[in-house]
């Protein structure tokens, strides 16, 4: 067996097919992610509002105002982008301009003579950063809500009593904003939207690791190559022979796989929420039950290696359909199959794997991801048993 697995082994590093389905496919696509994808990440974090406000006469005599839009503009934290117009009309013209920008003005500010403002907002156009920016000009709206409100309050108590603000307290409590909520995150890790796109590239490149076994198991049927014959008369049994085989192309899947995730890792950026080791391990399994699927299909006693290598990339493409990689509308469409169909994604390997990834990545548990694992241990014991059956009951009159 160890002869097998050193000679199966040095056969699948040197198959060119392997090392570009296997290894290549997934760091060329995942380039191409990284390009697509650049800045789909920072599309559901909230950026500062951009708001133009009018600096004219009635502004610079609205200290109140000044020192409100001073504060809301400053810091890490700040609420608005401000950008100053000297009229109204031109105010107007810059917001008008940045309409097909992908951050637009939410709209312009100009101020009465009692101090208060008024919001101008930017006209919904249908575009695809409409949605986004009525989003903005929500936070615009509350903004300045905010400050009117205090306004009000403070010269209605200022009516009644014309020394409530010497009190340092009472000023401190007017002013004062309370935490009544607490911020947390219902995931362990804080959601992305590329990484879904990952997860199924991985799951893929883990079926089509499966050529190596389909390779190394097909060259044992001896009605399939000359190799194949004369291992077969050889004084090696076929499940010996057989588990070198697997073991030489599980080293070799788990190898591409294990580069092709630091790859994503470390050169293209995507943060796994710190757990490699255990996203190593899933592709560990992943790499085994890929071995299993190879095996069982190359084990199929009529067909030639290249009939069954289209087999299983067909097998591959289709399972990845409902991993969601061939995009959005995909996404949509195996969401919807999900939800339909639950069981659908227990025989899809694709999906387990990616699912795995996920349950990595959001959740504090291990339990699970453990539960995609099982699934994926499940599926490999059922490749290998009917592979393992298919070579042992082929006979042949000659070869």
């Amino acid at each position: 067996m160890a002869d097998t697995f050193k000679y199966v082994f040095l056969s699948l590093v040197r198959n060119k097919g392997i090392l570009i389905w296997a290894l290549a496919f997934p760091i060329v696509l995942s380039c191409c992610f990284m390009v697509m994808f650049q800045g789909l990440d920072q599309l559901a974090q909230t950026e500062p509002t951009r708001v133009v406000v009018v600096q004219d006469e009635a502004y610079d005599d609205s200290d109140a105002f000044r020192q409100f839009v001073d504060a809301a503009s400053e810091g890490d934290d700040a609420l608005l982008s401000v950008t100053f117009a000297d009229t109204p009309e031109e105010a107007e013209l810059l917001v008008n301009g940045s309409a097909g920008e992908d951050r637009p003005y939410a709209g312009y500010v100009t101020v009465g003579v009692d101090g208060m403002p008024t919001v101008h907002l930017l006209p919904e156009d249908g575009s695809a950063s409409s949605g986004v920016n009525n989003v903005y000009q929500a936070i615009l709206v509350r903004v300045m809500d905010v400050f009117c409100s205090k306004s009000q309050m403070i010269r209605e108590l200022l009516a009644q009593d014309p020394l409530f603000l010497a009190n340092p307290s009472n000023v401190e409590s007017v002013f004062q904003v309370s935490d009544v909520t607490q911020k947390t995150s219902l995931t362990e890790n804080a959601p992305r939207e590329s990484v879904r796109y990952y997860f199924a590239l991985l799951g893929m490149a883990a079926m089509f690791a499966a050529q190596g076994s389909l390779l190394a198991v097909g060259a044992l049927l001896p009605n399939a190559s000359p190799l194949g014959a004369r291992r077969a008369l050889g004084g090696i049994s076929r499940i010996r022979a057989l588990l070198g085989c697997i073991l030489a192309s599980w080293l070799v899947s788990f190898g591409c796989l294990a580069v092709a995730y630091l790859f994503i890792r470390y050169a293209a950026g995507v943060d796994f929420g710190n757990r490699d080791l255990p996203c190593l391990g899933v592709l560990a399994m992943s790499s085994l039950m890929s071995v299993g699927m190879g095996a069982l299909i190359g084990s199929i006693p009529k067909g030639s290696i290249g009939a069954k290598a289209g087999i299983l990339a067909g097998i591959a493409c289709f399972a990845s359909l409902f991993a969601g990689l061939y995009g959005e509308p995909t996404m949509e469409l195996a969401d919807s199959v999900a939800a339909a169909f639950p069981a659908s994604q227990y025989i899809n390997p694709a999906v387990q794997i990616s699912q795995a990834m996920f349950s990595l990545m959001y959740y504090e548990s291990l339990a699970p991801c453990l539960q995609h694992v099982l699934v994926l241990l499940a599926m490999t014991a059922v490749f290998f048993l009917a592979s393992a059956r298919f070579l042992g009951r082929q006979r042949y009159a000659s070869l």
